[in-house]
C-alpha cells in the first residue's frame, strides 16, 4: 500500500500483552494521504491537532481537534491529513463482541459503529487519559479496570446509545469479598480477571457495583491499601525502596508518585518525620 508523505512525520506504535496486545499508536506529520486500505482490527482515533479528512460510507468526513473517528472492522477507507496529531487504539473484533455480551447480552454487528465522527468531550476525555496511562507501567487491575470502564463509555455513548445498561444493585456479598481478597492479596499484581472469577460477575458490572458501593474502583482500592501498609512499614523504619518493594510497587518512582498523591508528602519525608515524633511518643498522619 502506497502511503504519501510530506514531512514531520513521528510514529510511536506499541502493544499492551495483558489487554490481548491491543495496539496503540501515537501519530504527529504535517500531511500524508493513505489510499484506499482497511484494518482487520475498529480503529478509535483521538485527533489532538489538525484535521483528518476520511473517504468512506460514500461521502468525505472531516474530523478535527477534540473529535473522534470511530473506523470499523473491514471498512474500505482512505485518508488525507493535514498538520494532523493523534492517538490511536484498535481493538480486535473479538473484544467488542465480549464487551457487548459482559454489558448488553447483546450480538455483534458486522458494521457496528453507526457515526464516522462523534464530538462527545466527556468520552474523548476518557480515552485519551486511558490511551495515556497505557503509554505508562502499571499494574494489571488498573489497566484493565480502566480499560473495561473506557470501552463501556465508548459503546454507550456510541454505538449503545439506543439501549440502557442494566442497573447495578448494591451486591454487598461480591464486594466485600472483593475487599477481602484485595486486602489479602494488596501487594500482589491482581488482575480483574481473579476478582471476576471470585464473584462470577462480568469486569464491567463488577466495576460498577464496586464503585457504587465503595467510592473508587478496585484497583485506586488496592493502592489505598498499599499505601497504608507503607506508612505502617516506614515507621517500623524500613527504607523507602524496601517498602516500595514489599508493597508491591514496580518500582521507587512508581510508589514515591502514588504515596505523595494520597498522604501529602514524599515517603522519605514521612519516614524522617516518623523517627522525629516516635522519639516523642507522638504519631503523624
Amino acid at each position: 500500500m502506497a502511503i504519501k508523505v510530506n514531512t514531520g512525520w513521528q510514529k510511536k506504535v506499541w502493544r499492551v500483552p495483558r489487554l490481548d496486545n491491543l495496539e496503540l499508536l501515537h501519530l504527529k506529520t504535517h500531511s500524508y494521504e493513505y489510499p484506499p486500505h482497511m484494518h482487520e482490527e475498529y480503529s478509535i482515533v483521538l485527533i489532538l491537532n489538525g484535521s483528518e479528512t476520511t473517504t468512506c460510507r460514500m461521502g468525505s468526513h472531516t474530523a478535527f481537534a477534540g473529535d473522534l473517528l470511530l473506523i470499523n472492522a473491514d471498512e474500505l477507507h482512505s485518508s488525507k491529513s493535514v498538520t494532523v496529531e493523534y492517538r490511536v487504539m484498535k481493538l480486535k473484533a473479538k473484544t467488542i463482541a465480549e464487551s457487548l455480551s459482559w454489558i448488553w447480552s447483546h450480538r455483534l454487528e458486522r458494521r457496528y459503529f453507526p457515526e464516522l465522527i462523534i464530538k462527545d468531550r466527556i468520552l474523548f476525555q476518557t480515552l485519551l487519559r486511558l490511551h495515556l496511562k497505557l503509554e505508562q507501567q502499571d499494574t494489571a487491575l488498573a489497566q484493565e479496570s480502566d480499560f473495561a470502564s473506557a470501552i463501556t463509555l465508548l459503546l454507550t455513548r456510541t454505538a449503545g446509545r439506543h439501549l440502557a445498561l442494566p442497573r447495578a444493585g448494591k451486591e454487598s456479598h461480591h464486594v466485600e469479598r472483593i475487599r477481602d481478597y484485595l486486602k489479602a492479596n494488596y501487594a500482589g499484581n491482581v488482575s480483574l480477571a481473579d476478582l471476576t472469577s471470585i464473584t462470577n460477575l462480568s469486569p464491567f458490572y463488577l466495576l460498577r457495583v464496586f464503585r457504587n458501593r465503595i467510592g473508587c474502583p478496585p484497583h485506586e482500592y488496592q493502592t489505598q491499601l498499599r499505601i497504608a501498609n507503607a506508612r505502617k512499614l516506614l515507621r517500623e523504619g524500613k527504607s523507602v525502596s524496601r517498602v516500595a518493594l514489599e508493597t508491591g510497587f514496580f518500582d521507587q518512582s512508581h510508589f514515591s508518585r502514588s504515596f505523595k498523591r494520597i498522604v501529602g508528602v514524599p515517603p522519605g519525608y514521612y519516614s524522617s518525620q516518623s523517627k522525629i515524633v516516635q522519639d516523642g511518643n507522638t504519631n503523624i498522619w
